[in-house]
C-alpha cells in the first residue's frame, strides 16, 4: 500500500512564507503544486497522544554502559544492518502506520535479540561501536508527526509517543544506549507534519511555538539522536518543474531546520519522499538554492530495499541507502530469519578500530575504506540447521 497525504497548495505556501519568516530569510520558493507526502487514510485514530510520564535524562557514553543482552555469534562486520523505517503512530497498522503498543515491542524484541541502535551518521563515519556479539540497527522517522515526539501543555514529554516509548525503555535498559535516531523533518508541512505536530499561528503564539520546536530539536541534538532532512514540506522531486525546484524544496528544506539548530550541526542525511526522485538524480545530494547557497547530502534514503550493506562494503552507496519498512510482521519475520540463518546479520566484534569478517565475505571488502582500521578475517558462523529458514532476499526498490 503506497501512502499520500495531499496538502492544498494554499495552506503549504503559508506554512512555506512562515517559516521563512522564522528563518528570516528572504526571497520567494516555488510552490506550484500540492505537497504529496505520507496518507493517514489506512489511520482510524491518527497519531496517539495522552497524558502521563517522565521526563529522559540525558545520554552516557556507551563504554560506561552494561553490555546488555548479546548472541555468542563469531563478528561479522561485512554483513547487513537494517535501516528501520517508521512513520505514524495508529491503528489499524498499515505499511506506514505503526501501533504505539508494537512500537514499544519492537524496541524489546530488538534489544533482547542483540540489536543496538546507532545513527546514520555513525554508520557513515564507520563509528559503530557497540559490544561484541550485537547488531546495529538505525531507527529513521519520517515526517515529524505529533504521535513520534510531543511535549504537553505543562512543558512535559508526552510518554504516548515514540520518543517518550524510547526514552522510557532506555531508561528501564541502560544498555540500549544513547541516541540512534533520526528524524527526518519537514518544517513547512501542514499540521500534524510540522515539527512533530506544533499548531499554526493563530492557535499559539509564534513565540511560544518556536521555543517548543526549539526545545524538541535541543533534546534530539543533546540525547545523541540525529535530524535529517525530507524537503521542505515532502514534496515529489520527481514532479519538479525543473532541477532549480527540486534544490529549492530541499536546500530551503535544510535552512528551515536549521533555524532551530546549533550554529554549527551539519545535516548529512536526507530522505527521498516517497523513495522518488528528481530528473537530475545529483540534485539529491549536493546543489544550490537561493542566489549560490549550497547543500551537501552525504546521505540519501530510499523509502525500501530491505537490510542494508555497510561503508565498508564494496557495494556501499551512500548516495541510495536501502531501507526496511516496518510493516506488519516484516520486523518480526526478518529477525526469524536472522535468528535462524545469521549468515548476512552484521555482528560487531567490540572494537571499532577492527574490521572482523568471515573469509566468505572478503570479497566484498573495500580496503580503501577502512580508514586507517584493521581489517580481520574470522571464523565464520556456523551453517544453520537443517530445514532453518532461508535469509530473506531484499525486496525490490520502490521506483
Amino acid at each position: 500500500m503506497r501512502m499520500e497525504m495531499e496538502w492544498s497548495r494554499k495552506a503549504a505556501a503559508a506554512a512555506l512564507l512562515a517559516v521563512l519568516a522564522a528563518c528570516g530569510g528572504g526571497g520567494d520558493a516555488a510552490v506550484s503544486e500540492s505537497a504529496a507526502g505520507d496518507s493517514a487514510g489506512a489511520v482510524a485514530t491518527g497519531d496517539s497522544a495522552a497524558a502521563g510520564g517522565p521526563q529522559a535524562s540525558a545520554g552516557q557514553p556507551r563504554s560506561n554502559l552494561p553490555a546488555g543482552p548479546t548472541t555468542d555469534l563469531p563478528p561479522n562486520e561485512l554483513g547487513r544492518i537494517m535501516v528501520l523505517e517508521y512513520h505514524r503512530t495508529g491503528s489499524p497498522e498499515g505499511e506506514f502506520v505503526r501501533t504505539l503498543d508494537n512500537f514499544r515491542k519492537d524496541l524489546k524484541a530488538l534489544h533482547d535479540a542483540g540489536y543496538r541502535p546507532v545513527t546514520m551518521r555513525q554508520v557513515l563515519e564507520g563509528n559503530i561501536d557497540i559490544p561484541r556479539g550485537t547488531t546495529p540497527v538505525v531507527f529513521t522517522m519520517d515526517d515529524a508527526t505529533r504521535g513520534q515526539f510531543y511535549y504537553r501543555p505543562d512543558g512535559s514529554m508526552d510518554p504516548n509517543t515514540m520518543m517518550g516509548s524510547w526514552v522510557s525503555f532506555k531508561e528501564q535498559n541502560p544498555s540500549w544506549g544513547p541516541g540512534g535516531m533520526v528524524w527526518c523533518i519537514l518544517p513547512a508541512a501542514a499540521h500534524p507534519s510540522n515539527f512533530f505536530g506544533e499548531t499554526a499561528d493563530r492557535e499559539t503564539q509564534r513565540e511560544q511555538r518556536e521555543a517548543t520546536i526549539r526545545k524538541k530539536m535541543e533534546f534530539i541534538v543533546q540525547n545523541g539522536h540525529e535530524v535529517c532532512n525530507h524537503t521542505l514540506y515532502h514534496a515529489r522531486l520527481d514532479r519538479a518543474s525543473n532541477a532549480q525546484q527540486a534544490m529549492d524544496w530541499i536546500g530551503i528544506g535544510e535552512d528551515s531546520i536549521k533555524a532551530y539548530l546549533p550554529a554549527d550541526y551539519d545535516i548529512v542525511t536526507f530522505a527521498l519522499p516517497l523513495g522518488m526522485w528528481p530528473d537530475q538524480k545529483s540534485a539529491a545530494w549536493q546543489g544550490t538554492y537561493r542566489d549560490g547557497k549550497r547543500y551537501e547530502n552525504k546521505v540519501v534514503l530510499e523509502v525500501s530495499g530491505g537490510p542494508s550493506v555497510t561503508p565498508w562494503d564494496t557495494r556501499w552507496d551512500p548516495h541510495s541507502v536501502d531501507r526496511f519498512i516496518v510493516a506488519p510482521g516484516a520486523l518480526e519475520a526478518q529477525l526469524r530469519r536472522w535468528e535462524a540463518d545469521p549468515t548476512h546479520r552484521y555482528i560487531s566484534d567490540g572494537d571499532p578500530q577492527t574490521i572482523s569478517y568471515p573469509a566468505s565475505q572478503a570479497q566484498y571488502l573495500n580496503r580503501s575504506a577502512l580508514g586507517g582500521r584493521t581489517a580481520r578475517e574470522v571464523p565464520a558462523a556456523a551453517a544453520p540447521a537443517a530445514g532453518a529458514a532461508p535469509a530473506a532476499a531484499a525486496p525490490a526498490k520502490a521506483p
